[in-house]
């Protein structure tokens, strides 16, 4: 897998200018510790971790600009197996609206999806008072450490066949999880198994689950909703830009998938063997 180009401090500024503040958002307590984002950026290189992509959430009060949550990923030699990478994610804010988050993310090189890791050995929460730098470094660390294990459970989804059922079933729950009322959702639950590529065909558990993040994640899906006249209208999903919604969906998913993987490997322990 070649390695990304590494973001300069100028260029993560460009890209989510939020990362750059060096105060925080008006009115926070004096008991808030402010903790630039960019500080935690060269922590994280010298840790061997380098930025290479970041984005941030659109506001909706004026006053929150320039403060609001922002996401960016790192990358770190060595870490790369079979097509896809484990990322570091770090999510932040200066509005008072969360503290630091080191989140582990399997990147997948043939759709360039961005995966959240859900396992509490590859998440950490950092607040910003009495924020200290060597212990957000080691939470670093101990996300590269977990690459391997990381690894290992990509690898057991990708064995782990899925019926025709068991991918219906699986797309229903992730369905449920999108949709706080399913039934008056604009889409069906069979539309996420919808595949983009023909490297995407595949009915294992790893694939379907990587079919199904994109599809909500990307939006895109043609479908239905009523009209304030209560007539039908056609409408495409759209893309999930809000990161905090984002970052909970693609956990959720992923704590979906392992139950998945959990429930096909116990049935497979108690099936008899083939003489």
């Amino acid at each position: 897998m070649t390695a990304p180009t590494p973001l300069t401090n100028d260029q993560i500024i460009t890209l989510a200018p939020a990362a750059g503040s060096f105060e925080p958002i008006d009115g926070v307590s004096a008991r808030y510790s402010f903790v630039p984002t960019l500080t935690a950026v060269d922590l994280l290189r010298d840790a061997g971790w380098f930025p290479i992509h970041a984005e941030q959430s659109a506001v909706r009060v004026a006053k929150r600009e320039g403060y609001q949550r922002h996401l960016i990923r790192f990358a770190k030699n060595g870490l790369s197996f079979d097509g896809e990478r484990v990322d570091l994610v770090l999510f932040n804010s200066h509005d008072r609206g969360c503290a630091f988050k080191l989140i582990a993310s399997v990147y997948r090189l043939v759709c360039e999806n961005g995966l959240m890791v859900a396992s509490e050995f590859a998440n950490f929460s950092h607040k910003h008072i009495g924020f200290k730098p060597d212990d957000f470094v080691h939470s670093a660390r101990e996300i590269a450490a977990a690459a391997g294990a990381i690894a290992e459970r990509v690898d057991e989804m990708k064995v782990i066949e899925l019926t025709q059922d068991e991918r219906g079933v699986f797309a229903q729950a992730a369905h449920n999880l999108v949709y706080d009322e399913p039934e008056q959702a604009p889409i069906q639950p069979h539309q996420l198994l919808e595949e983009r590529r023909y490297d995407d065909k595949g009915k294992d558990l790893w694939t379907s689950y990587n079919v199904i993040q994109e599809n909500i994640v990307r939006g895109g899906l043609k479908g239905t909703t009523r009209g304030s006249n209560g007539r039908m209208r056609r409408t495409t999903t759209r893309p999930v830009k809000a990161l905090d919604r984002n970052i909970k969906l693609n956990q959720a998913l992923w704590v979906l998938t392992e139950k998945m993987a959990e429930l096909k490997q116990a049935e497979a322990s108690l099936s008899p063997v083939a003489a």
